[in-house]
């Protein structure tokens, strides 16, 4: 019997798939479509996203798919006009200078454009690899779940045969649509769409018609035809989210003969030469969604199952990643029997305030100018509530009984190692060669000390833990109880994180600061203290 029953092969599930396996976590996924779709989403990994994957092995294969899909130009930039050839740049040197990106100084990772069809058979690949159960093909028919284990019907789709399987939990990241929300009869957290497009992936050779004016998204306001232009690889794959009126028409009106001379009128080129192949479509609107639970009993809603909004600002496959990130090691943790199962409450109050923001952030980036801060007499209020992207996905704050003391606030606007914060990067020496203090993180608990006398005390504490423990010294190699600490050559640490040479911060294996020396971690008192984070009894006063 699997730990883990995975519903949905996208990027939140196959996420999952590589973190339990990081977790030393069996599991089954199963996806119904017998390959992943073609039709472009997600083209952007935010830099948390890539430190996730850095975490748990695959960073490197993701930045070499990155590498492969532009073929002219870079990603960023924004145009607008009647059509691509009649389109205009906008300046966004605002938005560059405003540092809304996660900077070099601040990650390890970076921002990297890989496109959801790119970047899937990637991790789909790497978890296979790794030894993982990946069922394409098969679809959950049905389930129940009661205090002891998950029961699901697993149906494959081309034959028709039925099997059950048993599982510890279910992960449901099966889609906006969720069948497992629906079954579940889990309510959401819903505002209404205001705009609605066909999403148009197709191919044509635009490259010398955008060779000096790539760009990431081409706003489209003409006399035919309404649109969004989003870059694929900046040359001759393209997708183009078409604007209708649904109360006038639906996508049945629009024949694949339709779509093409709108695309036509939209690139701004009347040449029968230029050949226009419609791959794939879809439908979708702005409308956001986010579940009134995120748990029910042992199955766990992650991704677009739980929150699903518009794709403005990248939030959403980023956040699902996280989802699932966050989700992993408290899964790892019950079924080690190293912590009960009131863990998993933790994850609904950390991860759900983070779906709610971002679909609010989506919905307030809906207008094209509001998307990159340049304002309109329209969009004053939508701008004044904008958050910068660093704050939406990196600088959040997790208040929970897995988080010692009472954090105030959900975002921070720097990390300096807050309790309930991502700790912050900071590159330290070892053996000649250097490494982040996010990659001392996972995949267990983590305790990062001075390399001072009491660094000893709290190793000898820590050996009846499953916590590793690294010393950081400043400006030079110590060895202290056969440890070789880590090397801050320029005496940065307590600065950053606001301690004394000799404090510690102790981290959770998502690479959250669950507790500070200074605010109640002690040698003394490090074994409650990582009890209660883990659920284990009462926190300690």
């Amino acid at each position: 019997m699997p730990s883990v029953l995975i519903v949905g092969g996208g990027l939140a599930g196959l996420t999952a798939a590589l973190c339990l396996e990081y977790h030393g976590v069996d599991y089954v996924l199963v996806e119904r479509n017998t390959e992943p779709t073609v039709l472009p989403r997600s083209r952007g990994m935010h830099t948390r996203a890539v430190e996730i994957f850095r975490q748990i092995g695959v960073e490197d294969a993701v930045l070499a798919a990155s590498a492969t899909a532009l073929k002219m130009g870079r990603f960023g930039g924004a145009r607008t006009g009647r059509s691509i050839v009649d389109s205009e740049a906008l300046d966004l040197r605002h938005v560059y200078a405003g540092g809304a990106m996660v900077g070099a100084d601040e990650s390890p990772s970076a921002f990297c454009f890989c496109p959801q069809v790119l970047l899937e058979p990637v991790l789909r690949d790497l978890a296979e690899q790794r030894g993982g159960d990946i069922r394409f093909g098969t679809e959950l028919t049905a389930f129940t779940h009661d205090a002891d284990r998950v029961t699901a019907t697993l149906t494959d789709v081309t034959t028709g045969r039925a099997k059950t399987l048993h599982a510890d939990y279910l992960l449901a990241a099966d889609g906006g649509g969720s069948p497992v929300r629906t079954v579940l009869g889990i309510t959401s957290t819903t505002r209404p769409a205001t705009h609605h497009y066909l999403n148009l992936y197709f191919r044509a050779d635009l490259t010398d018609i955008v060779r000096d004016r790539t760009f990431s998204q081409c706003e489209i306001a003409g006399p035919e035809v309404s649109g969004l232009f989003l870059a694929k690889n900046n040359t001759d794959e393209w997708s183009f989210h078409l604007a209708y009126d649904p109360e006038r028409e639906s996508p049945r009106d629009y024949p694949d003969e339709r779509c093409t001379a709108l695309l036509r009128a939209a690139i701004g080129v009347d040449d029968p030469a230029l050949r226009v192949d419609l791959l794939a479509r879809g439908a979708w609107d702005t409308g956001t969604a986010v579940a009134d639970a995120y748990r029910v009993g042992r199955v766990f809603l992650a991704g677009d199952a739980a929150h699903r909004h518009a794709p403005w600002g990248g939030f959403g496959a980023n956040t699902g990643i996280a989802d699932v990130h966050n989700l992993a090691w408290k899964l790892a943790a019950v079924l080690r029997a190293e912590a009960p199962e009131t863990l998993l409450d933790t994850y609904e109050p950390e991860r759900r305030p983070r779906g709610l923001l971002v679909a609010e952030q989506a919905w307030l980036r809906t207008d094209f100018f509001a998307r990159y801060a340049i304002r309109t007499p329209d969009n004053a209020e939508a701008l004044a509530r904008q958050l910068d992207t660093g704050e939406i996905m990196t600088c959040y704050r997790y208040a929970s009984a897995a988080v010692h003391g009472a954090p105030a606030g959900d975002t921070v606007e720097a990390l300096a190692g807050q309790t309930g914060t991502r700790l912050p990067h900071l590159w330290l020496e070892r053996d000649g060669g250097r490494l982040s203090t996010l990659d001392l993180c996972g995949p267990g608990f983590t305790l990062l000390t001075g390399a001072d006398a009491q660094a000893g005390i709290w190793a000898d504490v820590a050996d009846d833990l499953p916590v590793t423990v690294h010393h950081i010294s400043y400006g030079k190699a110590d060895v202290d109880s056969g440890r070789t600490a880590l090397r801050d050559t320029e005496g940065a640490w307590p600065a950053l994180v606001g301690l004394a040479p000799h404090g510690a911060l102790l981290v959770r294996p998502d690479g959250f600061v669950a507790a500070r020396s200074d605010e109640g971690l002690t040698p003394e008192g490090l074994v409650s203290t990582w009890r209660a984070l883990n659920s284990l009894q009462e926190a300690p006063s």
